[in-house]
């Protein structure tokens, strides 16, 4: 059969998606790229936060009103079922279950309505069958699961406790990847610091193994929560020495009043979030940091506002995902009584504001800089997108997919560097 298949959210959940078209094309059907061309439709599904779980469920109407069978997947359907039910889809799978996405295609093929495959032994997501989203960058999941307890977060009643993916099945599929001409290495899961906590490994040793693949590629270490990198400092200073690993860090900082944080359920404190910052950035000056901010949490004062405001200002960081409160079902927080409504966008255009100027600030200081760079996919409006050594985005007029050139920064905007090609 040909099946269309969307995935929206993270790029664990891209894994899962390039898993799901795998094990498809494996059964012998045919993934397409336009719903038009198929048979049936397949949503992979985010659930992050509550502006996506709507968008979300409007997707789910949009792609039935085709009249073609639907099947929901990814995240959604553990952590509001009733929502996804109510819109009648086919088959409902989920991140635990993927490994059944053929099963409940063929059968929804036959004429079955209804069909609920939700459970399942969620697999070791490595080394299973996949169809790359890029021929340039490999998503390689690490481990699913955290070991938090976030009163905001609902991926983790979705994902699970932690369960890490054996070091040996990492480096295999990092040099099958390699193997196949990949020059990235995008490795993900929902807290990369806490890697093989629960099983006596730990991240700094799997960099280490990895980073011994033969061949000329790059890693990109993905998100990590700050109470578990101050564990590994030491190590993990060692392991980004490698010059395969970009000097890149995404840490979240979510608030910055200690108050706030607590309420949050996360486990540091802005200091110790701070101190893992400057960490970072004396051994690594041109360090790429990115971090997550929430605007307006229920027990957010305008004190504690005016906090992660200066926070942020001391902090100047590259990048900010600022998302606002909405609560989500299931969680802590959503049982808190919520700020009003025109509070928190009021806070959040701020933020927003602010977090637009730290950009542009952080990129212009890379006007003039001249090194190498790795071209990993076409440019959202033309060109190409090219990574520096510390993950910072270029875009260039010309170039060539998958190879490493010289370039020169010659402008900045609040979200990419503009750059030109120059001779090695």
């Amino acid at each position: 059969m040909k099946i269309y298949l969307e995935t929206h959210g993270c790029t664990a959940n891209r894994g899962d998606g390039e898993i799901l078209a795998g094990i498809l094309s494996r059964e012998g059907h045919l993934v397409v790229r336009k719903p038009e061309e198929a048979e049936i439709l397949l949503l992979n599904t985010c659930v992050v936060k509550g502006e996506t779980r709507r968008r979300m469920l409007r997707r789910m109407e949009e792609l039935s009103r085709t009249g073609k069978p639907l099947v929901v997947a990814g995240c959604l359907p553990l952590v509001d079922l009733p929502s996804v039910r109510e819109r009648e889809p086919a088959a409902v799978l989920s991140c635990r279950s993927l490994l059944s996405v053929a099963e409940a295609v063929e059968r929804v093929g036959r004429g079955e309505r209804g069909v609920l495959l939700l459970d399942g032994q969620a697999p070791e997501k490595i080394c299973l069958p996949k169809l790359r989203s890029s021929p340039v960058s490999a998503i390689v999941q690490i481990g699913e699961g955290c070991l938090s307890s976030c009163t905001f977060c609902s991926v983790r009643l979705a994902r699970g406790r932690l369960r890490s993916f054996s070091p040996e099945g990492v480096v295999e599929e990092v040099r099958r990847a390699v193997g196949e001409g990949c020059k990235e290495i995008l490795l993900t899961s929902q807290d990369n610091a806490a890697y093989g906590r629960e099983r006596g490994w730990d991240l700094p040793s799997l960099l280490r193994r990895v980073v011994e693949v033969e061949g000329r590629f790059r890693v990109r270490v993905g998100m990590m929560n700050p109470e578990n990198v101050l564990t590994l400092l030491p190590d993990l200073l060692e392991a980004y020495r490698n010059e395969k690993i970009y000097r890149f860090l995404h840490l979240p900082l979510q608030s910055g009043d200690d108050g706030v944080l607590r309420a949050m359920g996360r486990r540091y404190t802005v200091e110790e979030f701070l101190e893992v910052v400057r960490t970072f950035r004396r051994e690594f000056p041109d360090l790429c940091l990115v971090t997550d901010v929430i605007a307006g949490f229920p027990t957010e004062t305008e004190e504690g506002f005016e906090r992660t405001v200066e926070v942020l200002r001391e902090l100047r960081p590259d990048r900010v995902n600022l998302s606002r409160f909405s609560p989500m079902p299931g969680t802590p927080a959503s049982r808190l009584p919520p700020l009003p409504g025109r509070e928190v966008a009021r806070r959040s255009r701020i933020l927003s504001s602010l977090c637009s100027s730290l950009s542009l600030e952080a990129n212009r200081r890379y006007l003039g800089w001249e090194g190498e760079a790795l071209i990993t996919e076409g440019g959202w409006k033309g060109g190409w997108v090219a990574r520096l050594p510390n993950y910072k985005l270029a875009i260039l007029g010309e170039g060539r997919l998958g190879e490493f050139v010289r370039i020169r920064v010659r402008g900045a905007r609040p979200t990419y560097l503009v750059a030109e090609e120059v001779e090695g």
